[in-house]
């Protein structure tokens, strides 16, 4: 038996008390739907006992009215009068009641006490629960744009996740082609993108789950895939490409500057919005939603190229709210609410008063420091509704950075919450081939949802303990804290800012002549790096994990290890090429080239196991280039 102070509920609840006494689940009795007009929480009532089924080995029938020949377990009724999304969970020694706002309501309380059920079996705690969001809209955004698009059963077991953790919105980034535009198929004839079809499979399995697919589909900056094809590169701002400027990239990553393909619109051209018409007309047709996300952000190019006279004129900020408000127009004809990137507009907040007062604002930033709360004033005094889009830190960081991911949740829900935010919704990425595996990413899920849901009590969110309890299903307690000590890593680091990235990954995607980056590296570095990481491999052999997809957990845990131990082995030979560059033991060079291909191996397997095969390729291949120069580097140490 579990006393409610001991129990492990995720998100916590805005108001536990606990009473003497226990309920004991008989193996005879029903699930009471108070009156015919609860039939709206069917679904969570048919979710309470799948969830009994399963945790119990006790199948109790469902039963619409109450009678005094029946044993009501668990009654369900609604009551209009409680805000939106709220919802009472009482248990008494006599059995236990629901009363919901709405049939979602109903759905998060069979969340809480499937919880509950699973830890302290049929003997269950009498308490008085009383709960509601903090944030309407607790949703995730998932990167299916660089290489990784996930197989449906991949989709559908994070979706199952979000359900658990009362999450209620789900957007797939779209840029490029992992989605098959039925009017351009020649632009994913070689690619595996997800179809309208298996959109409508995927926008069904959420409404089941009261979870709103939202669109979510680039519409002015990051449009490389289609910019740089032929039929559509007179569109671009600039058709040729063009130097990223230098303040906005890591000069020792890029000694030799940052060249970009064209990827942003060309804004004064009608054809790119004949183009959007008939991209939206292929894709929202199979999205249930109401809502819209049309990105535009990051539109470097803007006011560079074709538009500059234009921008001299008017300015670039005028010119980009100009274009913003002709997409919204071919977002409202077609009765949707435009969500948009507020990275470009916030940079003129004189302009945000001029945005439609219907759109929403999506303001992201990764960082611990990122100014949500400065950024979310200029939206609150525009009085233009706003989510906070923090994210998990997963990309570009082969095991995740955890405390920045952490910081950064948290203060997105602390300054999101005072200022109003209507939705809060956790972002994964996956820049530069998406080497992350799923694992690395679910802590910031978990953490977010908690913070999404009550902020105050998701501060103190036991995420080591869910994982382990309810994603892992690890007795041996291991595996929940040993995925945020493997994203620490990046601590043991030279220490500089690395926005959005570790210097691991970086020198695994930099050119093996590039020694620039080793310069604020020294040994002692690469000396504690190597301890740290073996220490984890140690732990991790420790484990015990019993959920479904354990062997594949343990795989994809120990490839993120060997793409770390890589880069640390990678960094010692930058360093030696610095300093005595015709000393390399070529012994050396032909261990990193077999390491590499068991690492590549492995990746490739992988891979396969919950992502579709288009984009691997291209995910390799910056690591099939640095085997290309190990080789040529240790064939011209062998002709010395």
């Amino acid at each position: 038996m579990s006393a409610p102070n001991s129990l492990l509920l995720m998100p916590y609840p805005q108001y536990l008390s606990s009473s003497s006494g226990f309920f004991r689940i008989p193996s005879a009795g029903s699930i009471v739907l108070s009156c015919k007009e609860d039939t709206i929480s069917l679904p969570a009532a048919r979710r309470l006992q799948n969830a009994i089924s399963k945790a119990l080995h006790v199948t109790l029938p469902l039963s619409i009215g109450t009678r005094s020949s029946v044993q009501a377990v668990c009654s369900f009724s609604q009551n209009p009068d409680l805000p939106a999304q709220a919802h009472e969970i009482t248990i008494q020694e006599n059995g236990i009641s629901i009363t919901y706002s709405t049939p979602e309501a109903a759905f998060y309380a069979v969340a809480t006490l499937k919880q509950i059920i699973e830890q302290t079996g049929k003997v269950v705690p009498c308490l008085t629960l009383r709960d509601h969001p903090d944030f309407g809209a607790r949703g995730l955004m998932i990167d299916i744009s660089r290489n990784k698009i996930p197989k449906l059963e991949t989709l559908y077991r994070i979706i199952d996740l979000m359900a658990d953790l009362k999450m209620n919105q789900l957007q797939l980034y779209i840029e490029g082609t992992p989605f098959a535009y039925e009017s351009f198929p020649q632009v994913w004839e070689l690619e595996t993108p997800i179809s309208g079809e298996e959109i409508l499979l995927i926008d069904a399995y959420c409404r089941e789950r009261y979870i709103e697919l939202v669109p979510n589909q680039n519409s002015f900056g990051h449009m490389e895939a289609w910019l740089s094809r032929p039929e559509f590169n007179h569109l671009a701002e600039i058709p040729e490409g063009f130097m990223l400027p230098e303040r906005m990239y890591a000069a020792d990553f890029y000694p030799e500057g940052l060249f970009m393909r064209p990827g942003t619109f060309h804004t004064e051209d009608p054809k790119v919005l004949d183009l959007l018409d008939s991209m939206y007309d292929d894709l929202l047709p199979y999205f249930s939603s109401e809502q819209f996300n049309v990105g535009c952000d990051e539109t470097y190019e803007l006011g560079l190229g074709k538009s500059k006279p234009k921008a001299d004129e008017l300015g670039k900020g005028q010119l980009y709210l100009s274009f913003l408000q002709k997409i919204h127009e071919l977002v409202t004809k077609r009765g949707k609410t435009m969500q948009f990137w507020g990275d470009i507009i916030i940079q003129h907040p004189e302009l945000i008063p001029q945005l439609p007062k219907d759109v929403i604002a999506m303001e992201w930033g990764y960082s611990a420091e990122h100014p949500f709360e400065e950024d979310t004033r200029k939206f609150k005094e525009a009085e233009i509704p706003f989510y906070v889009c923090p994210g998990t830190s997963s990309w570009n960081s082969l095991t995740g950075r955890s405390d920045n991911m952490m910081a950064n949740l948290r203060s997105a829900a602390i300054h999101g919450k005072n200022n109003g935010a209507i939705g809060y919704l956790i972002t994964d990425w996956g820049d530069f081939g998406h080497w992350q595996h799923l694992p690395v990413s679910y802590a910031g899920y978990v953490h977010g949802a908690a913070l999404a849901w009550n902020v105050e009590a998701g501060l103190q969110a036991d995420v080591p303990g869910y994982l382990n309890r309810f994603v892992f299903l690890d007795p041996s307690d291991i595996m929940g804290n040993l995925m945020l000590d493997l994203g620490n890593y990046y601590k043991l680091e030279s220490g500089l800012s690395r926005p959005n990235d570790t210097e691991m990954s970086m020198l695994l995607r930099s050119k093996l002549g590039n020694v620039l980056i080793v310069e604020q590296l020294s040994d002692q570095h690469f000396e504690q790096l190597t301890n740290y990481i073996h220490s984890i491999e140690e732990r991790l052999e420790e484990a015990s994990l019993y959920c479904e997809d354990g062997e594949l957990v343990l795989s994809e845990l120990r490839n993120g290890i060997l793409f770390v131990k890589h880069a640390i082995k990678l960094g010692s030979i930058k360093r030696q090429l610095a300093l005595t560059p015709g000393q390399l033991d070529r012994k050396i060079l032909s261990e990193q080239i077999q390491d590499l291909d068991v690492l590549l191996h492995h990746y490739r397997l992988i891979w396969s196991e919950r992502n579709r095969m288009g984009g691997l390729e291209q995910s390799v291949s910056k690591l099939l280039s640095l085997r290309k120069e190990y080789q040529a580097l240790l064939e011209a140490q062998r002709s010395q």
